[in-house]
């Protein structure tokens, strides 16, 4: 599953599937979700639950009930694991009329992000989904720098393939990965001179390739100069922005010198990819 495209979705939300045996509960909880700002469906049992996972991978939390006929929401839990861990991010919750000790180590054996007590309160769901899309956005985060990573360092081919590779690429400095930077902004403006931008928008790399100029020149911005490069709605731009950090791959704080502005600057991590990727732009492309 490809991680970056529900990732870069205009709102960066996952699909909420809450599964319960219980109609009644699971329409309320969805009815929750949905008051809340979340797109959701239910399930009445694990069966179908795991159908639809498999159907949909817009689905990327899963919030199940514990006591259900057929095959329990922790065996549900455990199925998810080995079904679907190593395909997509999942994040799971699970709510329980029947809260222990042992049901609560038992969840979190099984990963679970967060377990509730039913009846759950408005204010104890929101929290728990707030936290859950977080988790799921940094899941995604880290797999899109996963599979940067992987593509720049290309297939893997036998033992005579690499020793007749050729040498690494010669490290580049800051100098010139920064102009290679810069006219990939160049070229992304004299673009819209000739095509409407909106049918090329895509505010989250805009954002990533801007905050990597700026950490090549150690400088760090302010989150309203980010969204007025963004070329999209300042509202979009803020929420792409909230996704990154919550992707982990940029961070935003109080500028300490003017408490009414915040500023912005690439993660280590998200930097490192983005340096091989303007080096994989020089050495194979030409940039």
């Amino acid at each position: 599953m490809n991680a970056k495209v529900i990732a870069e979705r205009d709102n960066a939300q996952a699909r909420i599937l809450v599964v319960d045996d219980d109609r009644a509960t699971a329409e309320e909880v969805v009815e929750a979700a949905h008051l809340l700002g979340y797109h959701s469906s239910y399930a009445l049992d694990a069966a179908s639950a795991l159908r639809a996972i498999a159907e949909d991978e817009s689905i990327g939390i899963v919030v199940t009930d514990v006591q259900m006929p057929g095959m329990t929401g922790l065996s549900l839990l455990d199925e998810l694991a080995s079904r679907f861990a190593s395909q997509r991010p999942l994040v799971t919750l699970v709510i329980t009329g029947f809260g222990s000790i042992d049901v609560a180590v038992a969840a979190m054996r099984n990963e679970a992000g967060d377990f509730l007590t039913k009846p759950v309160s408005r204010e104890d769901l929101a929290a728990a989904l707030r936290r859950a899309m977080r988790k799921w956005l940094r899941l995604c985060g880290e797999r899109s720098l996963a599979a940067l990573s992987a593509s720049l360092r290309g297939p893997v081919g036998d033992a005579d393939q690499a020793s007749a590779a050729p040498a690494p690429p010669a490290p580049v400095d800051d100098a010139e990965l920064l102009k290679i930077t810069r006219k990939l902004v160049r070229m992304r403006e004299q673009r819209g001179q000739f095509l409407n931008p909106a049918l090329f928008s895509d505010p989250m790399w805009d954002i990533l390739l801007d905050l990597s100029s700026a950490r090549l020149e150690g400088k760090t911005v302010p989150v309203s100069s980010v969204c007025q490069a963004a070329g999209v709605p300042m509202s979009t731009a803020l929420r792409q922005i909230r996704s990154l950090v919550d992707m982990g791959l940029i961070r935003r704080w109080s500028d300490p010198l003017d408490r009414r502005r915040d500023l912005l600057a690439i993660n280590d991590e998200a930097m490192d990819a983005m340096r091989q990727y303007l080096t994989y732009l020089r050495d194979r492309v030409g940039v």
